[in-house]
């Protein structure tokens, strides 16, 4: 059973489960705010828990709009996450079409109002990633003794980083760029100590914490830091 309630600006569906023993609170990826509750659950919990909870649900809430690609109009005003930092976004015109990404801000440089402004954003992200992929690789193949012949970017749904071993190319989940840079590195490595070591094996494990010693923190900063962007 599903009912509908409204908590000051907040519209919140709470959805009753038989044999639930505890109450849960989700922002949904869509920004829709759920409560899953054992049955009877009265009103006025549900309502503590919200009103307990507003200004973290609200922060996620925004989250998940701002940076919904089906929402985003590329124009000054707002914010894109660039290696873990969210930058303002600046639209100029001028001769060329651009992105410059400083630690600042995100300047996005166009000819005239009738370009595509979704297009040259995206590609200067692509590139950014890109350029830190391929110094992390560089880094990394002097320090491992191994040779990575090929860095290719893409959506990825389920992984952060492929490698195709027969032809030594590095897929990089486009993504990342959004993360903290550490997270990046650490994909790198983990995709570079497949050259070594093809599967999961202990002896895998035993390489990528050598060469990299930081990847369980960092496992769980990817998974937080996923939360955080998604609103969950």
């Amino acid at each position: 059973m599903n009912k509908k309630l409204k908590v000051g600006e907040l519209d919140i569906t709470v959805k009753y489960r038989k044999g639930m023993k505890n109450i849960y609170l989700r922002v949904e990826k869509n920004g829709d705010i759920v409560v899953k509750a054992p049955l009877r659950t009265p009103n006025y919990i549900i309502k503590k828990l919200i009103h307990d909870n507003i200004a973290e649900l609200k922060r996620r809430k925004n989250n998940i709009i701002n940076n919904s690609p089906k929402k985003r109009e590329y124009k000054t005003g707002e914010t894109y996450f660039v290696f873990g930092q969210e930058l303002p976004v600046e639209v100029v015109n001028s001769n060329k079409n651009t992105l410059i990404i400083t630690e600042e801000k995100i300047v996005l440089v166009v000819k005239d109002e009738n370009q595509d402004r979704e297009k040259i954003f995206q590609k200067g992200i692509r590139e950014k990633l890109r350029q830190q992929s391929l110094y992390f690789i560089k880094k990394y193949e002097l320090i491992m003794n191994v040779k990575a012949n090929e860095l290719r970017i893409k959506k990825m749904k389920t992984r952060w980083g492929t490698c195709n071993l027969e032809a030594k190319r590095i897929w990089i989940n486009e993504e990342l760029v959004k993360y903290p840079i550490s997270c990046l590195e650490h994909i790198v490595v983990h995709e570079l100590t497949h050259l070594l070591e093809i599967n999961h094996t202990p002896r895998f494990y035993k390489l990528l914490e050598y060469y990299y010693p930081e990847y369980r923190q960092n496992d769980i900063l990817i998974k937080d830091f996923n939360k955080y962007l998604n609103g969950r």
